[in-house]
C-alpha cells in the first residue's frame, strides 16, 4: 500500500518510499531525483537532509510505502520475542536435518534404523516446546528450497498436529507426543516414490498419481519394519489422506472410522500444503487456507478439528499484515480465542505513515474504538528460523 505525502525533511528517516518529483535547489542543481528510494538516498548521500534544510526546502513529496519486508519482520520478531515464545531456529533445523537423514537411510537400507529412536525423542521435545508457545503459526517454518519441502513440511505437520492434539486433550501429553511423532513420519513413504514423480513441477498423470498414493502404504510398512508399534503413530502415517466422506485413501475409511490421530494430521497436512510455496503454485495466506478448509470441511475433514484450527489461528492469523481503523499499519502477533476479530497487533507504522523504530503492541480487545479495517498478506510463517 502506498500514499502520497509531503514529509517534513527532518522526518525523512522515519519514512519508506520513493521521491515523487525532482527536488531542485535554488541554483538549479538536482538534490533528490524523482523515482529514487528515499532511504537509499539518505544512506548513499550523507547529510543530504541537512543540505535540504540549508537550501530552504522544508518538505519532500514521497510515495510512502506501508509495506513490510522480511527484514522488517525480523526486527518485529526481535522486539516481541521477550513477550512471545517461538520455536528456536536450532531446534527446527535439527528436526529437519534428522528427517532428511532418515529419508536417506530408507532409500539406502529400507528402514529408519536408530533414526526412529532419535526422532521419537525429538517429537516429545517438540510437543513440549509447542505447548508453551502461545501462537502455533509463529513456530512453523517456511520452505526456501524446493528440495527441502518434504522435510520442512514434515516438521510443520508435526508441530501443528501436536498443537491441535493438545488443544483437544490438554492433559494428555503422551497423545500429543505420539501425534507429533506421527506428523514427523507421515510422509515417510515418499522416500520410496520415484524422484521424477515426487518432484514433478506440474500436475501428475493418472498413473503417476496412483504411484504417489502408495506413499502412505509404503510409509506404514517402513515404520512397522523399523520397530514402530504405536498404533497412533502408525495410523497417522497410513491414514492421513483419508477423508470424512470416505473419498480418501488408502483404505477408504469414513467419518469416525478414521482414527482421531489421522483426522488431526489430515487437517495439519492440508493446511501446511496450502500455505507452502511450490514451484507450481504460490502459497495461500493463512486466512485463505482456513477459509478453503472451512468450505470443504463437511466432505473432507472432521469439522470439530477444522473449527479448532480456526480458533487457534484466528480470523487474522499471526503474521497477517493489517491496516487499522486509524490508518496505522501493523502485523498480527497473537489472536484472542475469545474474540477472533480483535487480535494483538504490533504497530510499526503510525497513522501518519511514520515508521516506529521499536513499534508498539496494541491489544484491540482493549481498544473500543480501534479495529482491523483491512487485512493484506501474511509473513508469519517461517518466523522461527528465517
Amino acid at each position: 500500500m502506498r500514499v502520497l505525502k509531503n514529509v517534513p525533511v527532518e522526518d525523512l528517516r522515519m519514512y519508506r518510499g520513493v521521491v515523487v518529483e525532482d527536488v531542485v535547489g535554488p541554483t538549479g542543481s538536482l538534490l533528490l531525483p524523482k523515482g529514487e528510494d528515499i532511504q537509499e538516498l539518505l544512506h548513499s548521500i550523507p547529510d543530504v537532509d541537512k543540505s535540504l534544510i540549508q537550501w530552504g526546502i522544508g518538505s519532500v513529496l514521497l510515495s510512502v510505502s506501508f509495506d513490510i519486508s522480511e527484514d522488517d519482520f525480523r526486527v518485529i520478531l526481535d522486539n516481541i520475542k521477550p513477550k512471545m515464545r517461538v520455536l528456536e531456529a536450532e531446534v527446527a533445523q535439527k528436526t529437519v536435518s534428522q528427517v532428511d537423514e532418515v529419508y536417506r537411510r530408507i532409500s539406502e537400507n529400507g528402514t529408519l534404523g536408530e533414526g526412529a529412536y532419535h526422532l521419537a525423542q525429538q517429537a516429545a521435545m517438540l510437543s513440549e516446546e509447542v505447548s508453551r508457545a502461545p501462537q502455533i503459526l509463529m513456530c512453523l517454518g517456511k520452505v526456501k528450497d524446493n528440495d527441502e519441502y518434504t522435510f520442512v513440511h514434515s516438521l510443520n505437520v508435526a508441530l501443528l498436529s501436536g498443537y491441535l492434539a493438545r488443544q483437544m486433550k490438554p492433559g494428555d501429553r503422551e497423545l500429543a507426543a505420539a501425534v507429533t511423532f506421527g506428523g514427523i513420519l507421515h510422509d515417510l513413504g515418499k522416500a520410496r516414490v520415484p524422484q521424477d514423480v515426487l518432484n514433478k513441477p506440474g500436475r501428475l498423470t493418472a498413473d503417476e498419481y496412483e504411484i504417489m498414493k502408495q506413499h502412505s502404504v509404503f510409509g506404514h510398512e517402513v515404520a512397522r519394519d523399523s520397530g514402530i508399534s504405536d498404533s497412533r503413530v502408525l495410523s497417522v502415517i497410513r491414514n492421513h489422506h483419508e477423508r470424512w466422506n470416505g473419498s480418501g485413501y488408502p483404505d477408504g475409511l469414513k467419518s469416525k472410522n478414521i482414527p482421531l490421530f489421522a483426522r488431526i494430521s489430515a487437517v495439519a497436512d492440508v493446511f501446511d500444503a496450502l500455505t507452502a510455496k511450490r514451484v507450481y503454485k504460490e502459497p495461500a495466506t493463512s486466512r485463505d487456507a482456513v477459509s478453503i478448509m472451512l468450505k470443504s470441511s463437511e466432505g473432507d475433514f472432521d469439522w470439530n478439528i477444522v473449527r479448532l484450527l480456526l480458533v487457534s489461528v484466528g480470523l487474522f492469523p499471526p503474521g497477517t499484515m493489517v491496516e487499522l481503523s486509524d490508518s496505522s499499519t501493523g502485523v498480527v502477533v497473537s489472536s484472542k480465542n475469545t474474540d477472533l476479530m480483535r487480535p494483538v497487533v504490533h504497530v510499526y507504522v503510525d497513522e501518519e505513515g511514520r515508521r516506529l523504530p521499536q513499534g508498539r503492541l496494541v491489544d484491540l480487545s482493549k481498544q473500543a474504538n480501534l479495529y482491523v479495517h483491512r487485512a493484506y498478506d501474511d509473513l508469519g510463517k517461517g518466523a522461527s528460523f528465517l
